[in-house]
């Protein structure tokens, strides 16, 4: 048994099965508060994610991974489910204006 928590299904293939792979997709998340942020440049928790398997994050890696998602998590990966990647279309990026090494 793993210590590791459950990320719930792939965004690619949709298994549940070695699931270890987080994405941080340029795109606002269906539920703010429940994604990706930056301490940096002050962007909120909003980002959205993408879970891949251990299969799909290997395919991602020689195709790229447009060519392999799916889905995307709607908010907490194990916890608020998927949509269809093709839902995510609101930009979010991180604010390049900020010195990062000021910061």
């Amino acid at each position: 048994m793993s210590d590791a928590p459950s990320l719930g299904s792939c965004c690619g293939c949709e298994t549940t099965e070695a699931v270890h792979t987080i994405a941080m997709l340029p795109y606002r998340n269906k539920v703010p508060g429940h994604g990706w942020g930056c301490v940096v440049c002050h962007l909120p928790s909003d980002g959205a994610v993408a879970v891949l398997c251990d299969s799909c994050a290997d395919a991602a890696n020689h195709r790229g991974i447009d060519a392999v998602l799916r889905f995307a998590c709607r908010g907490y990966a194990a916890e608020d489910g998927r949509a269809p990647i093709e839902k995510f279309q609101e930009p979010f990026v991180h604010d390049t204006s900020v010195d990062h090494d000021a910061a």
